[in-house]
């Protein structure tokens, strides 16, 4: 079985920058948006992306290099690469991702500190589901599997 032939490779990291970038900025964009209307409109200006300062490229590189292969071989293993099938797999994406963040904040809070807040956590998780959500499907959306 020959998963992968050279122009898919790619058409799959292009796709996957391009998907990684619009998700960061599209929620971003609303995440500003929700922030001017709740908060002092005099305040500094909206961030560029849903990610924290000063990582924003590392996540960009992550989603182009990291999770568009990890996509492709699901894309390819399926026969198909479309929206509905993105949405499947960034929602699985974030889900896991989610959990595994939330148990590692929970047993560093029993260590530390009981008091420590959950809901930062909680609208930061809530943010990259979506974000990740955004990239499967636009991910699926733009890559195109090859026939077989």
């Amino acid at each position: 079985m020959d998963f992968f032939q050279a122009p898919s490779w790619l058409l799959l990291l292009w796709c996957g920058f391009a998907a990684s970038l619009a998700s960061e900025w599209i929620v971003a964009t609303a995440r500003a948006i929700i922030d001017r209307r709740r908060h002092d409109p005099h305040r500094a200006g909206p961030r560029l992306l849903s990610t924290p300062r000063g990582s924003a490229p590392i996540a960009v590189l992550a989603g182009t290099l990291v999770s568009a292969p990890v996509y492709g071989l699901a894309f390819e293993s399926w026969q198909r690469a479309d929206l509905t099938a993105g949405l499947i797999l960034g929602a699985i994406h974030g889900v896991m991702a989610g959990l595994i963040v939330l148990v590692a904040f929970l047993r560093r809070r029993r260590k530390d500190n009981r008091l420590t807040p959950l809901r930062p956590l909680a609208a930061f998780r809530v943010r990259r589901l979506v974000t990740r959500v955004l990239y499967g499907a636009l991910l699926g959306f733009l890559y195109v599997v090859p026939p077989a």
